[in-house]
């Protein structure tokens, strides 16, 4: 550690001070908290420093605890199908805290002409109103349906269109995508948002002759399977264990400025005028403040993530006494396809999957507004955001009257969308990593949006730096 004052006028002024460490993490979101702890394990404890402008650990995936409820900010579980996540939760002692959503996540619903639907398999789907007679028999055409051969990119509602027809890329492919992304499908890249979807087509020629093929193993065109999961305190549980576990290695309320090179070594600036020099860097922050870091250093891929948008999201908690909602509340929750011209993406019954985010006699619901699809609603006031939850949620549960606990959250820069561009903004970002070796960039904005996909993210950097 350098701490270089400079004399003036007799006195001593501080001018800035410079500590050294073997890896610099610029943001302590699930990527960068997971790429810390497995670089702990490689080069020891106090070898890396962890930089985050927040005042807390986690990013979006953030858990609020208030007169006994669990609000989740962004993301309330995960999927187990990522092995080194499980590990990850097993070596943070989190093992014991694991919580399965109840069996009522079986049902989900769509809503269709003002009604909630189930949405449900064979045989039950043939007489299923979510899609018409001739949208039913459009879909169960789909192994008719040529493959696309031209490798040119393609948006989700396109291919969906394509192999399962209009009425089911409206109805279904739609709502998923706003589940997922809160994004448009007709803007989305089907490859970089659901890869496994565009390898089914590529490799068996269509949807459903993959799915045969793969019978009697796990999974379909979302990936494989797994009951979504979180922790008796909230998926927040996750980043505070792991900051928990860094200790002194995590300095949170000092935002990085810039990432420069020095010689053979990284300079990563900060707001308070001081300094990291270390032998690695990894950039773990969001693609619009990987852009602004990357600047100084590198034009394109600074360029290359400020093309990258968010779908601006605003995640409204509300709690309502069970006597004055006349729902069963047997199920997930549901989406609102586009086509239902609806203002809100979709509720999830909270209290419902996870019972012990409520206290008992309570129903709890978590409504998403804005997305890709009305991104001027997330910056609603209050009371216009309260209004659309009135008006497309409490009639379709029978709730009668106004909430008696909210929670609000908004995310300006929600969640990254992947447009029909995506793989230049891939090539650039590689081809930038190649040009600075010692250099990894990290995130939800390059490969996958959910925890699993920012574990596999840090996963990634981290063997980039230090391969084993």
């Amino acid at each position: 550690m350098n701490d270089r004052l400079q004399p003036a006028g007799g006195s001593w002024y501080h001018f800035r001070m410079t500590e050294q460490t073997r890896v610099a993490v610029i943001g302590a979101g699930i990527t960068g908290l997971c790429a810390a702890h497995e670089l702990v394990k490689r080069f020891g404890a106090g070898s890396v420093m962890v930089i985050d402008a927040a005042d807390r650990p986690g990013g979006y995936a953030h858990t609020e605890r208030a007169e006994g409820f669990l609000c989740d900010s962004g993301p309330n579980g995960y999927l187990p199908r990522e092995p080194r996540l499980t590990q990850w939760v097993e070596e943070l002692g989190l093992g014991d805290e694991r919580v399965r959503a109840n069996e009522a996540a079986a049902h989900r619903f769509i809503l269709k002409d003002g009604r909630l639907v189930e949405i449900v398999g064979p045989p039950r789907f043939f007489v299923s109103p979510l899609l018409s007679v001739g949208g039913r028999a459009r879909l169960l055409a789909e192994p008719l349906i040529r493959a696309k051969r031209n490798g040119e990119p393609e948006s989700i509602w396109d291919f969906a269109a394509r192999r399962i027809g209009p009425e089911a890329a409206d109805t279904l492919v739609s709502a998923m995508v706003l589940g997922v992304f809160g994004g448009d499908a007709h803007r989305l890249s089907l490859e970089h948002c659901f890869p496994r979807m565009a390898a089914m087509e590529r490799e068996h020629g269509g949807l459903f002759r993959a799915m045969l093929a793969m019978r009697g193993g796990a999974g379909g065109p979302m990936g494989s399977g797994g009951v979504l999961t979180t922790f008796r305190g909230g998926i927040g549980a996750l980043a505070e264990r792991a900051a928990e576990r860094l200790g002194h290695s995590l300095r949170l309320g000092n935002k990085a400025t810039a990432v420069e090179r020095s010689g053979s070594a990284w300079r990563v600036c900060l707001q308070d005028g001081n300094e990291i020099e270390s032998e690695f860097v990894v950039v773990a922050t969001p693609a619009h403040v990987t852009a602004e870091l990357m600047a100084g250093l590198d034009a394109e891929l600074s360029r290359a993530c400020a093309t990258i948008a968010h779908a601006p999201i605003a995640v409204v908690c509300t709690a309502y006494r069970r006597e004055d909602v006349s729902h069963d509340m047997n199920g997930f929750g549901f989406l609102a396809p586009p086509n239902q011209a609806q203002r809100l993406l979709g509720c999830i019954w909270t209290s419902s999957v996870f019972p012990q985010s409520a206290p008992e006699g309570w129903v709890f619901l978590r409504s998403m507004i804005g997305g890709d699809i009305h991104p001027e609603d997330a910056a609603l006031p209050d009371a216009a955001l309260l209004g659309h939850v009135a008006r497309e949620v409490h009639p379709l549960l029978g709730i009668t009257r106004t909430p008696e606990f909210v929670r609000i959250y908004r995310h300006r820069h929600g969640i990254p969308q992947y447009r029909l561009d995506h793989g230049d903004v891939l090539r650039a970002l590689e081809a930038a990593e190649a040009r600075h070796p010692g250099l990894a960039i990290a995130g939800n904005a390059y490969r996958g949006v959910s925890l699993n996909d920012c574990v596999a993210s840090a996963h990634r950097a981290v063997q980039m730096i230090a391969p084993a």
